[in-house]
Formats: structure tokens, C-alpha cells, sequence
């Protein structure tokens, strides 16, 4: 049980941030109108923002999925060393996958859409 929720835990979001983060660093996307990247109205006002939002983003992607993951290998471990119930668990478990998910989220969306406006109003 211990191992499946090593896996399974926050961590598993913090691993998929890192994932996300480094494939947008080492894959940048290029068309504002694609698929796949940082879309947000401020991001996608020309192509100078729409790559700087990318960018940042994905920086702070890379660095809340560490901080997620590192989170949960030790939430998890520390549960399982402390916790005796395991309802308990499984509870601050779910809570805490689900807040590890959306924290980093409106973090990282956050911090770009402060930085998008700081840098390009300045410039206008």
C-alpha cells in the first residue's frame, strides 16, 4: 500500500508538473494559436508575449512540481510512519493531491499574468 501511494500521491502532480515544465522549455510552442502552451489573454496579445509568458511559466512550472513532489515523498512517508489509521491517510492523502494540484496551478498563473503585465506595460 505504501508504494502505491508513493506513486499515486501529490508527488505523482508534482511529476507531472516537471514534466510539463520541461517539455515547454525544451519544446517551446511557437503558434499562438496551437494546442498546447501558456493561452491566456495577456499571453496571446502578440507573439513577444506569448513567448516570454512560455517561458516564465514554464520555469515556474518546473520549480512548483519539484517543490509538489518533493512535498509528497515526504507527506507519504511521514503518514505512514505516524498515521495509524488508515482512513486517516487516505484522507490527508486525497486532500493534499488535490490541493497540490491547485495551489501550484493558480501559482503558476498567478505569478506569469504579474510578470506578463509588469514587463509589457512598462514597454507600451
Amino acid at each position: 500500500m505504501v508504494w502505491q501511494q508513493l506513486i499515486a500521491g501529490p508527488q505523482l502532480v508534482g511529476a507531472i508538473f516537471i514534466f510539463a515544465g520541461v517539455i515547454q522549455q525544451k519544446f517551446p510552442p511557437t503558434d499562438i494559436d496551437g494546442m498546447y502552451g501558456y493561452r491566456t489573454a495577456t499571453s496571446k496579445q502578440n507573439q513577444q508575449t506569448f513567448d516570454e509568458g512560455n517561458r516564465f511559466s514554464a520555469r515556474w512550472m518546473l520549480g512548483c512540481g519539484i517543490l509538489v513532489f518533493i512535498f509528497g515523498v515526504v507527506l507519504t512517508i511521514a503518514l505512514h510512519s505516524y498515521v495509524t489509521s488508515a482512513k486517516t491517510r487516505s484522507q490527508i492523502l486525497a486532500a493534499s493531491l488535490l490541493l497540490s494540484a491547485i495551489i501550484p496551478a493558480i501559482l503558476v498563473i498567478a505569478i506569469t499574468e504579474r510578470h506578463l503585465k509588469r514587463t509589457f506595460n512598462n514597454q507600451e
